[in-house]
């Protein structure tokens, strides 16, 4: 265990540290570093109280990791509204040509920028210093005080640390609340990773640290009374050996020296018996709270002789000295010890402090000292503080203009600015999309006058708490009042976006187009804000009148989807899942692919994880499953750094869509069941209701179970009149056709048929003719055709879709294409139409697709087919492909497309030394040396499904 010496104690080594005991900790740390050594990630979480020794456990842990590198990082409450903050200590130990590679790692770069784009840098360049210098280790002190930012992108990076030399240790107290669930959740979702528990000394390592301090053996009554009484806290105890001259602790009269029952009584004991000079040095320390110079305290204190005053406080352990170092900093070893001294100070010299060290301190840390330094209310330091805020608003900083905001409600002297700034501190914090700070606030922003600002800070409040009926009562309110004021276009903009949410969430296209219109009616909306409102102006209509006719709310755009500017990237996402949900795959997969690659860029893109979403379902339709599971990876690693489950959904369904496909019934069923429990959670709201129920029809549809299609579909239907009869619809827009098509099989396999034949009358009148879509359209209308009794109908339709729909860009699912080969193929053998030999051959075609897709129930249903008939099913290619992890699939792909280690590792969220373990595992099982293999390697391993002669 650390602490700082005294006089009595061992010598300084600038930290003054002296460490005993800890062999169970230690040994749980070190046996970390080894495993990290052996090529494993690893996380620690190092727990305790204040003043545990958790620091210098640690310390004492990496001094002798000489072949790690080592990033340390400190986590300050003055700092927890800085975005990035902790980042920027970490990479500020790196050179900084190596950081040159890394943009998104500059401070300035944080704001605005996604915490997994920023991840995404961040992995890279811990790959780099790997290459260059082997394992590091990554330490974060204190971590509850650690900024909201840099704790997303560290949850993320951990997540996608999969084959890496990575040691990370976070270091919280045992009580922070503020963190405790985002760690537990942190290590719940990791493999490896540990708690490590830091409670006080042992008895006899409270006699170590006596005896160490002592240079002699201490009384056993006297180690008795000290551990009784200190529990075996080290600063505490530090604390009273510093107190008791040491010629009296080491007479057995000691046993009956009182010991001082807190921690902070102590201190304050130390204080009164420094010389007036030290104490004042100290006080000034506490004042600024951070490592600087020497002679910058001696100014805030006053103090013509700094050096002298410091001997007593350093002999005393209530100071830390760095005299090697430039400028010799000095600070306050621990944060107990500072917050001791600071409340000691007596309130008029605090404020005199306050001012001064506002003359010396940095600009940021200068507006807190002023603060502190106000006497009473000051309307002019109110607005120099609310001018500031605004600026930090501009460029993204809510959290830091929130809190400005806030200090300059306190000093404000008219009630009007002081609630005005208190609901505008409230609004920036609910910008972040983290309302547990304003959420604190809403007592006192439930007292401030009526008004438009207070209905709409409530209203935004209420609806991230859940409650949708209170939110949109006083959301419409703010919206219709501020709209009304010109003064008020912010309000109105803020109002109007939440409200969007909640319409949008409710089917309610319509009043979303007509909200969004008026929003955008405001004008003075910056490019990217302006696109998306757009954006939701798009979504809206197409929950009305479906994707067809919203494409004309994103004609703007340029028609490449590489032309787009940045601020344009949420009606291209938009526009993208139109195309998606016409069944337009190479389209779609060109807008939202490049808004993900964009983004990664650090575009900060506001749809860009339901994007990558949306994207994996794309790849599953065209066909690319491998892709189509890497985008559902790095998507479900962006879920899980979110404090909130809004737009989750997609997500969920991308991961069921594959592992349905592939029979992965386990992994999807538990994926099916999330995705149930989120929608359940949010009242089931329209968006998360589509994706549940589309979820469990896909998993219905792999298992060939169309009775449980049917109910899977429920939630999603609805009867309609018609003419012929009622009708059974899709009730919701997105991804209609898609609903429709699995209606019409699972009408059509339960011997509904004439309820099929009108659900595939409104499938085919909403069909545009277009896309993939036309395969499923025959397949669908053959399967009816041969339920009806009418198999020549049904070959005509096979055959004439078998000869007019092509692969080329993948327009046409290879899924969807071997469904209707395969049932082409069973329904020539059934009839004996044309030869055997013939519908062998579709079989064939089926089973190849099948097998490249790695489809394994339509593969077996397949073979089944084939076996009936008296056909042996082909041998299944791609047989060491298929011994491929899916990591390994989405590396191997991407390398033999010709990217680079790096290039690959940015696109997968991943290091370079992932990348690099992966090919070391691909090139054996594929019997290859090489990259440069490895494309030829996969090609005659995974043969393109033959079409069979005419």
């Amino acid at each position: 265990m650390s602490v700082a010496t005294s006089a009595a104690g061992a010598a300084a080594d600038g930290r003054g540290e002296v460490f005993v005991g800890r062999r169970r900790e230690s040994d749980q740390l070190a046996a970390c570093a080894a495993k990290v050594r052996d090529g494993e990630a690893w996380l620690a979480v190092v727990e305790g109280e204040a003043g545990i020794g958790k620091t210098a456990l640690v310390r004492q842990v990496t001094a002798p990791l000489a072949d790690f590198t080592v990033l340390w990082a400190t986590g300050d409450p003055s700092e927890t509204d800085l975005p990035g903050g902790v980042l920027g200590q970490l990479t500020r130990r790196v050179d900084r040509d190596v950081l040159a590679d890394f943009p998104l790692l500059a401070p300035v770069s944080a704001v605005g920028v996604s915490p997994y784009a920023i991840g995404g840098q961040l992995l890279l360049l811990l790959g780099a210093l790997q290459e260059s210098r082997g394992p590091v280790a990554i330490v974060v002190d204190d971590v509850h005080w650690a900024d909201p930012l840099s704790l997303q992108v560290l949850g993320f990076v951990l997540r996608r640390l999969w084959a890496d030399r990575v040691l990370t240790v976070l270091l919280a107290r045992s009580d922070a609340e503020r963190t405790a669930e985002t760690l537990d959740r942190l290590v719940r979702s990791l493999d490896r990773a540990m708690r490590v528990e830091v409670g006080g000394l042992d008895a006899a390592d409270v006699e170590s640290m006596v005896r160490r301090l002592l240079d002699a053996p201490a009384a056993p009554g006297l180690v008795r009374r000290l551990h009784d009484y200190t529990k075996g806290h080290p600063l505490y105890l530090r604390t009273v050996l510093a107190e008791v001259p040491a010629h009296t602790l080491r007479d057995e009269a000691a046993e009956r020296w009182p010991v001082p029952r807190t921690l902070r009584v102590g201190i304050r004991t130390l204080l009164d018996r420094l010389p007036p000079d030290s104490v004042a040095l100290l006080e000034a320390m506490a004042v600024l709270d951070a490592r600087l110079p020497l002679t910058t305290v001696a100014r805030v204190a006053a103090l013509p002789d700094p050096a002298r005053a410091l001997g007593p406080a350093l002999a005393a352990g209530l100071a830390q000295w760095w005299p090697t170092e430039s400028q010799s900093p000095v600070a306050m070893p621990h944060a107990l010890q500072r917050d001791a001294v600071y409340e000691a100070i007596d309130p008029v010299h605090r404020r005199t402090l306050h001012a001064a060290a506002a003359e010396v301190a940095g600009t940021a840390a200068a507006w807190a000292h002023r603060v502190a330094a106000a006497t009473s209310a000051d309307p002019g330091l109110a607005a120099e503080l609310e001018r500031s805020a605004r600026a930090e608003a501009v460029i993204g900083r809510n959290a830091l203009a929130a809190t400005r905001l806030l200090w300059a409600s306190s000093l404000s002297d008219e009630r009007a600015d002081r609630e005005r700034r208190l609901m505008t501190a409230c609004a920036q914090s609910l910008l972040t999309l983290q309302p547990v700070a304003a959420a604190k606030l809403r007592t006192q922003v439930e007292e401030c006058a009526p008004g438009t600002l207070r209905a709409c800070v409530l209203g935004v409040m209420d609806l991230l708490d859940g409650r949708f009926a209170a939110a949109e009562e006083r959301l419409t309110e703010a919206w219709h009042q501020a709209l009304a004021d010109p003064d008020a276009s912010w309000v109105a903009l803020l109002a109007g976006t939440f409200l969007t949410v909640i319409t949008i969430r409710h089917c309610r296209g319509a009043e979303t187009v007509d909200i969004a219109g008026k929003t955008l009616a405001i004008g003075d909306l910056d490019p990217a804000t302006s696109d998306f409102t757009r954006a939701v102006l798009a979504t809206g209509r197409m929950w009305d009148q479906g994707p067809r006719a919203a494409l004309l709310d994103v004609a703007h755009l340029p028609a490449e989807a590489a032309e787009a500017a940045d601020h344009q990237l949420s009606t291209l996402a938009t526009r993208g899942v139109m195309h998606l949900f016409l069944g337009r795959l190479p389209a779609a997969r060109a807008d939202l692919a490049t808004v993900a690659h964009r983004d990664q860029q650090g575009a900060g893109s506001k749809l860009s994880h339901l994007s990558l979403s949306l994207l994996a379902i794309t790849e599953y339709l065209a066909g690319d499953w491998n892709a189509g599971e890497s985008a559902t990876d790095r998507a479900l690693a962006i879920a899980a750094i979110q404090d909130h489950v809004l737009g989750d959904a997609a997500t969920w369904f991308a991961a069921v869509c594959v592992e349905a496909g592939r029979g992965q019934w386990d992994a999807a069923q538990g994926h099916v069941d999330a995705l149930t429990r989120i929608t359940e959670a949010l009242g089931s709201p329209p968006a998360e209701t589509v994706y549940a129920g589309l979820a469990r029809a896909v998993l219905a549809q792999a298992r060939a179970d169309h009775a449980a299609v049917l109910r899977s579909l429920e939630p999603l239907t609805e009867r309609v009149a018609h003419r012929d009869g009622p009708r059974i619809r899709p009730r919701f827009k997105p991804f209609w056709l898609w609903q429709q098509s699995l209606l019409v099989e699972a009408l059509t396999g339960t011997g509904q048929l004439a309820a099929a034949a009108g659900a595939l009358d409104d499938f085919r009148q909403g069909y545009d003719g277009t896309g993939y879509l036309g395969v499923v359209l025959a397949r669908l209308s053959g399967q009816l055709a041969e339920a009806q009794g009418r198999p020549r109908d049904a070959l005509a339709i096979y055959a004439r879709a078998v000869a007019e729909t092509a692969d080329e860009g993948g327009a046409t699912a290879p899924l969807f294409r071997a469904m209707l080969e395969h049932s082409y193929g069973r329904l020539l053998v059934a009839t004996n139409s044309g030869s055997r030999r013939e519908a062998a051959r579709w079989f064939k075609s089926a089973h190849d697709r099948f097998g490249a897709l790695r489809a394994t129930p339509f593969l077996e249903r397949c073979d089944a087919d084939l076996a009936a008939i008296g056909l042996t099913a082909p041998a299944r290619t791609g047989s060491r492909v298929l011994a491929l992890t899916e990591r390994e699939l989405s590396v191997a792909y991407l390398i033999a497309g010709g990217r680079t280690n790096q290039e690959a590792a940015a696109e997968l969220y991943v290091s370079q030394k992932t990348v690099e373990y992966h090919l070391s595992n691909i090139y054996p099982k594929l019997g290859i040396a090489s990259r440069r293999q490895l494309g030829d390697a996969l090609r005659a391993q995974r043969p393109e499904p033959r079409r069979p002669a005419d």
